[in-house]
């Protein structure tokens, strides 16, 4: 052994005696090993940090930081020995040395959970709450046993108020492994859950939950919530009821079990509910909003003026409101009233699709010749947001009704280039040349309430998708005349070298056969996607959905005998003759006839072309659906993080005979889609 080697290991040898007589307590020998230690060998870190441990113990900070720097000069990634002067630094409550000591300590060896407990204190003295819940949560993750059950619920509490979700979760279910008993752990969990949408997974957690806490309403309340996202709502009137039987003074309680009477068409029992929670708070806007939109529902116009103005009163700047309101007011024909609720809305909210979703306000301010004042709005609302999306998106709407294509042209343009800016920048960085054209690749055709929201947004969800700039152009069969420049302007400008895709959906299409011709003189090649549903869902599911947006009033066993009358008439044209696609209502019967519209589509294009979707399936095995679909668009393969089913809405079972008799009229028709598709949907 060399004389340096012999040095060395006496030097570590003096230094461990001094940590232990430390450990001990003994300071006065520690002291004496340290000396021997640092004399046998003056630059050895080790021993320089030991004699500042000695000094800490001993009271005196500057001599104790001395020897820290001077360990750190010596060896600079010396973890220990920053963080233990930061400890100095923070005794002297030298806040900022003090914790560059401590990050350094960290950045170096990330695994302390003691540093992040310490720099968590010196956070808290200098009332950095978020960064305290951030450094003590870095410490459980290393030391998970060093916190109670109750230590584990209050830290996952913080994290939940910082947005931090799987952290939090992550701390609630420590708090459960560590004390199974503690139900106030299931409540939050269940909560955050059912707010993910892991809606079996929270049904687990609150009922447990319950088992141990029978007396929690909160419990009961949050599963009632988890019951109405299913739309299984006689649970969720049970478990409200039990929520309000605990405590009956809750007006949300009995909110929310009003939504869920809404929900199944009781409309009377919803509103007791809704009243009852303004008796107990009679400054509750959702209340009065709900009231009201059932009110209209009813077509009781003056009681829904009257509870859309109260609501008005507590929150003035709820958009929404104003566009209701206008609602009512057009109904009693007090136009200039339905006027000022309309711009009222739009004022507060430009960036809305007033113009491309809410067609009753825009058909409306159109007929009252309302153009310009909305016109001067939306110029003032794009100066004011010069990177608005909608705004431009509307703007452009203006444009088209005001027929000034070139100008509207330019608005879709500038809408989609601050759309893009958003959602790929990079894209916008390297490529963006608005002189570019590239033509949709493909185009969902329908069939209508068949599932094509959902598809339009699982495919725009692909890295390699770039979506048009709204869902639905309707060009093919009802703007054809705007050129198409128009259309086209709707879509980004991906040069031929980027491996990027566009494409749109208008359900209408389906319908329309000119659109089929048209669109193959242009695009022979694009792809088609067709997604149908059982005929008797599908027609049931518009009906409701023309009710909600206003243009249908008649109940549903009125409008289907109409319509049955009408058809039957014609045997010969199962989806409707002439006379009955020019009326102003449904044709709910008729666009469920698919083998009707599919044929004729087929005519032009070849089968290869087309996917032909169940919309079924769509929900049912979604993954595997969009394997399907990705691959047929010549996209790698994708999974989204999760399936949201989109632009659902519930009602009222129909009745068996009615059901049995809709399912006699489409059996034959169905029968036929699946000779002529050669496959089953098994409706």
């Amino acid at each position: 052994m060399s004389n340096n080697e012999k040095t060395k290991k006496l030097t570590i040898n003096f230094n461990q005696i001094a940590a232990s007589h430390l450990a001990e307590g003994k300071l006065n020998e520690a002291y004496a090993a340290c000396v021997k230690a640092l004399n046998s060998q003056p630059e050895f870190a080790p021993a320089c940090k030991t004699m500042g441990d000695i000094f800490q113990a001993q009271g005196d900070i500057e001599a104790a930081k001395n020897y820290y720097n001077k360990a750190i000069q010596i060896l600079p990634n010396f973890a220990e020995a920053h963080a233990n002067l930061g400890s100095m630094y923070a005794k002297q409550q030298q806040w900022e040395p003090a914790i560059s000591a401590y990050e350094k300590a960290l950045k170096i060896q990330p695994n302390l959970a003691g540093v992040y407990r310490n720099l968590a204190k010196v956070w808290h003295r200098i009332g950095q709450e978020k960064l305290v819940t951030e450094c003590n949560y870095q410490a459980v993750i290393l030391e998970p046993e060093s916190l109670t059950a109750t230590e584990h619920l209050n830290l996952g509490n913080k994290l939940l108020e910082l947005d931090k979700i799987e952290a939090a979760i992550n701390c609630y279910r420590h708090a459960i492994k560590i004390n199974p008993n503690l139900s106030a752990a299931y409540q939050h969990l269940g909560e955050i859950m059912s707010q993910k949408g892991e809606l079996e997974d929270a049904l687990i957690t609150l009922n447990q939950g319950i088992k141990l806490t029978s007396k929690n309403p909160r419990l009961y309340y949050l599963l009632g919530t988890v019951f109405q996202e299913k739309k299984e709502y006689d649970s969720a009137h049970s478990a409200y009821s039990s929520a309000i039987k605990l405590k009956p003074e809750n007006h949300l309680f009995h909110k929310k079990l009003g939504d869920v009477f809404q929900e199944k068409g009781e409309l009377e029992q919803a509103i007791a509910c809704y009243q009852k929670s303004l008796e107990i708070n009679s400054d509750f806007f959702w209340s009065y909003y709900s009231l009201g939109n059932i009110y209209t529902k009813q077509q009781r116009w003056d009681e829904a003026i009257d509870v859309y103005h109260q609501a008005t009163i507590i929150n003035p700047k709820f958009h929404r409101l104003y566009f209701y309101l206008g609602n009512a007011f057009q109904h009693k024909l007090q136009n200039d009233k339905a006027v000022d609720a309309y711009l009222k809305a739009i004022r507060l909210k430009p960036e809305h699709p007033w113009f491309t979703n809410y067609s009753t306000l825009w058909k409306f301010l159109v007929s009252q010749r309302q153009l310009q004042p909305v016109f001067k709005l939306y110029q003032n609302a794009t100066q004011l947001n010069p990177k608005s999306i909608l705004c431009y998106l509307n703007l452009g709407e203006i444009f088209t009704e005001m027929g000034n294509i070139d100008a509207a042209i330019t608005c879709y343009k500038t809408a989609c280039y601050h759309k893009i800016c958003q959602s790929h920048p990079t894209f916008v960085e390297q490529n963006w040349n608005s002189q570019n054209i590239r033509r949709p690749h493909f185009i969902i055709i329908g069939a209508q309430k068949s599932g094509t929201t959902s598809l339009e947004n699982y495919i725009a969800q692909h890295p390699q998708v770039i979506s048009a700039i709204k869902k639905e152009t309707h060009f093919w069969y009802r703007d054809f005349d705007k050129g198409i420049n128009w259309y086209l302007a709707h879509f980004p400008p991906i040069p031929k070298s980027q491996n990027f895709i566009t494409g749109e959906a208008t359900p209408n299409y389906l319908e329309y056969y000119q659109s089929a011709k048209r669109i193959y003189s242009e695009f022979p090649n694009i792809r088609l996607l067709v997604i149908f549903r059982n005929p008797v869902d599908r027609a049931v599911s518009q009906y409701y959905h023309w009710v909600r947006i206003k243009r249908e009033k008649r109940s549903f066993e009125e409008a289907i005998n109409s319509e049955l009358e009408m058809l039957l008439k014609s045997p010969d044209q199962p989806q409707g003759n002439r006379n009955y696609w020019q009326q102003q209502l449904g044709n709910y019967i008729g666009r469920s006839v698919y083998i009707e519209f599919i044929q004729k589509w087929m005519e032009i294009f070849p089968r290869e072309q087309f996917l032909i979707l169940k919309g079924e399936d769509l929900y049912e095995k979604p993954t595997t659906t969009m394997k399907q679909v990705f691959d047929f668009l010549g996209l790698p393969e994708y999974q989204l993080p999760k399936y949201k089913k989109l632009n659902s809405g519930y009602y009222q079972p129909i009745s068996k005979p009615f059901r049995q008799r809709l399912n006699e009229y489409f059996q034959p028709h169905n029968q036929r889609l699946e000779e002529y598709l050669g496959r089953k949907f098994n409706w």
